[in-house]
């Protein structure tokens, strides 16, 4: 009888430091549900490139649009102006831009006393590149594209 009680005294004490350790070790859920910083810093420079994209819209005439969309990190740009009757040129282009480069997938399209042309640019690679100090825009282009 005597270590019966002896095992269940020694037992409460550890149950009682087991659950200290466990809150110490597993925390309870933060009480702010907030994005993080990260993403919210993410939204805000979307806002910004929206904002600048709906500003040159704006300014141009409708020659220069520009759509960002940071969480994903695209863009979609169009320059160009024109009407279909008289002339037109425009470059309109998806960007998906990765931690080096840039791919840019393009189209061109012109307009000429109502007839029209539309090509479609093979994709290309563009990145930053510096040598000897100077620095640039590496454009890589596929000669050949082949799909299987």
């Amino acid at each position: 009888m005597l270590l019966v009680a002896a095992t269940g005294l020694a037992a409460s004490p550890a149950a009682a430091d087991s659950t200290v350790l466990l809150a110490s070790r597993w925390p309870g859920v933060p009480d702010g549900r907030a994005p993080s910083l990260e993403d919210q810093i993410t939204d805000r420079l979307t806002q910004l490139g929206n904002a600048l994209g709906h500003h040159l819209d704006l300014l141009s005439h409708e020659t220069l649009q520009l759509r960002v969309d940071a969480r994903q990190r695209r863009a979609h740009l169009r320059i160009g102006a024109g009407d279909r009757e008289h002339l037109a040129l425009r470059l309109d282009g998806d960007i998906q831009f990765d931690d080096l480069s840039a791919h840019i997938c393009a189209r061109l399209d012109l307009a000429l006393r109502g007839h029209a042309v539309s090509l479609e640019l093979p994709p290309f690679d563009m990145s930053a590149v510096s040598y000897r100090g100077d620095h640039g825009v590496e454009l890589r282009v596929p000669l050949i594209l082949q799909r299987f």
